[in-house]
């Protein structure tokens, strides 16, 4: 009778452990992972600069091809925009974590260095779509900001 207790315990010992292994198996991926972290505000007006905090995770560490913005207009008659972003070179880290900061300016911010937007004639309620590839030609699925307003 202690044999097959002995037994049962072993099994379940086992079955622990290959359980506690299996959960810690790598969550980072050869196709870039972004999430969409922030945007520096709600409502922007001239002169002022959007930026925009994204994650992103990659398993070979080699996400350093391009970034793709676009610009997404709610309010009818304004104008999409689209924008491509080169990565810089870096050394590759297996298992890379990160934050990419993306800035936009909604006409010319004193000291900055930001790609200007075009504007509408209206108030303009927008989101903005990104995505990313690597060396590899691997490209992260696209993720989405919150409504920003860009007042005319």
């Amino acid at each position: 009778m202690k044999a097959v207790s002995m037994k049962a315990k072993l099994l379940i010992i086992s079955a622990i452990i290959i359980g506690a292994w299996a959960c810690k198996k790598d969550t980072y991926t050869t196709r870039p992972q972004l999430k969409f972290k922030s945007v520096n505000g709600k409502v922007f007006g001239n002169n002022q600069a959007i930026v925009f905090t994204i994650e992103f995770t990659d398993k070979e560490g080699d996400v350093q091809d391009s970034i793709w913005v676009q610009k997404v207009s709610r309010t009818n008659g304004c104008n999409n925009f689209s924008d491509r972003v080169k990565i810089p070179a870096f050394t590759a880290t297996p298992n890379l974590k990160g934050d990419f900061e993306l800035g936009y300016s909604i006409g010319i911010v004193p000291g900055g260095n930001y790609t200007v937007i075009p504007t509408c004639s209206k108030n303009d309620t927008c989101y903005f779509r990104f995505w990313a590839r690597d060396k590899a030609k691997n490209v992260s699925d696209t993720i989405v900001s919150s409504d920003i307003v860009i007042l005319k």
